[in-house]
């Protein structure tokens, strides 16, 4: 579908569908995101955590690792929450016995 009417036809039926959503300036009342630039600048920081190059990982491991990297990334600090809770007779060793 390349011919000029085709396009805007199909545009205005998508706007036409779309009306109830689309209310932007509530949103920015609201203060919500009207973006998702922040969304794909995360997603962009995880892969580069995850697929970089040299890094090969099973699925547990990509899973924890993936967690971890969400842990780091979010605003609400998970982590510190994780590290203030932490038993202190943990020595980060396993014991493979």
């Amino acid at each position: 579908m390349t011919h000029p009417r085709a396009v805007v036809a199909e545009t205005l039926t998508y706007l036409r569908n779309q009306q109830l959503r689309m209310k932007y300036d509530q949103y920015r009342r609201d203060g919500l995101p009207i973006t998702t630039a922040h969304i794909e600048s995360t997603i962009k920081q995880i892969n580069h955590r995850v697929k970089g190059s040299e890094k090969f990982w099973n699925e547990t491991g990509a899973e924890s690792l993936l967690q971890l990297t969400a842990d780091y990334l979010s605003d609400q600090a998970p982590l510190n929450n994780f590290w203030q809770h932490r038993p202190t007779t943990r020595t980060g060793f396993r014991c493979n016995h």
